[in-house]
């Protein structure tokens, strides 16, 4: 991982990271356009950022199996993410796509036939109570639905790493730059059946979700994996779920259920403490 110097540059490359990601439920909800259109909007943007990127690097664009799956797959994230933060509480859309960690598991013991451990039913058990919570704080269809596109996008996440373990580190940004290109061919021909309202405004906050809410903070992230653990990556991810409802409530005065936030604080302690164990007990077998 190198030296402690390098480790620290990762650690805040990963804390600006998780800071940029919380904007995005504000934003969003500040869109007046189509849950798809916003999506496919905001990874043009970011694709664009992408881009720039990798020609001032000087990046190869790298096209295989495994870029091709990790950006369908991060493609359907963004798409349930943005759809979600729409039809339910901006707190529940960005705590529910937090149970990633969970569905690597469950992934991991159905397609690679990993044997399971106890401390890893018990996790996958205390985050289906964390996930229960939330629906039954969340009755109205509307938070019903924008609930399960929630868990559609952990689900998706989970998958995406699960599917792209052995993805060389060159591929990164390649899987992420097809994963906004495949989300802006599905999102933005929706522009054509649906109602949205385009005006100077809105489109500035499309570039801004695109630039400074998915396409930096992306590229921040594939630095930041080259630094630090894994386990650094996923426990400092946690401030994007804990900031992302706070501006929202001071911007957008969207105030989630009593039962919402006990459900969101309760998932988020599960998962890190849970990734922060799964690390021990793998670095006692080497």
């Amino acid at each position: 991982m190198g030296t402690t110097a390098s480790k620290k540059i990762g650690i805040l490359q990963m804390v600006l990271c998780a800071v940029l990601w919380s904007i995005g439920g504000v934003f969003i909800k500040a869109v007046e356009m189509n849950a798809f259109v916003i999506a496919g909007g905001r990874s043009l943007f970011a694709a664009l950022t992408v881009v720039v990127y990798m020609l001032i690097t000087k990046q190869k664009f790298i096209l295989s199996r495994d870029t091709l799956v990790s950006g369908g797959l991060l493609a359907m994230v963004f798409i349930c993410f943005v759809a979600a933060s729409k039809w339910t509480t901006s707190a529940n859309a960005i705590v529910l796509q937090y149970t990633a960690p969970i569905f690597v598991l469950i992934f991991s013991m159905i397609f690679l036939h990993k044997k399971p451990r106890m401390v890893d039913v018990g996790a996958v058990l205390l985050t289906l109570v964390g996930v229960v919570l939330f629906f039954i704080g969340s009755l109205g269809a509307g938070s019903m639905l924008g609930n399960a596109l929630g868990v559609l996008a952990g689900m998706f996440m989970g998958g995406m790493f699960v599917a792209v373990g052995n993805t060389k580190g060159e591929e990164k940004m390649s899987g992420i730059l097809l994963g906004h290109l495949f989300c802006a061919a599905i999102g933005l021909p929706f522009i054509a059946f649906t109602e949205n309202t385009f005006s100077a405004q809105g489109i500035g906050m499309l570039a801004l979700l695109g630039v400074v809410q998915l396409g930096i903070p992306y590229i921040l992230y594939a630095l930041a994996t080259n630094r630090c653990s894994a386990i650094s990556c996923v426990v400092i991810s946690a401030i994007e779920p804990i900031l992302n409802p706070v501006w929202v409530a001071i911007f957008d005065k969207e105030i989630p259920s009593a039962l919402s936030i006990v459900s969101g604080l309760f998932l988020i302690a599960v998962i890190t403490v849970y990734s922060v164990l799964d690390e021990r007990m793998e670095k006692k077998k080497v």
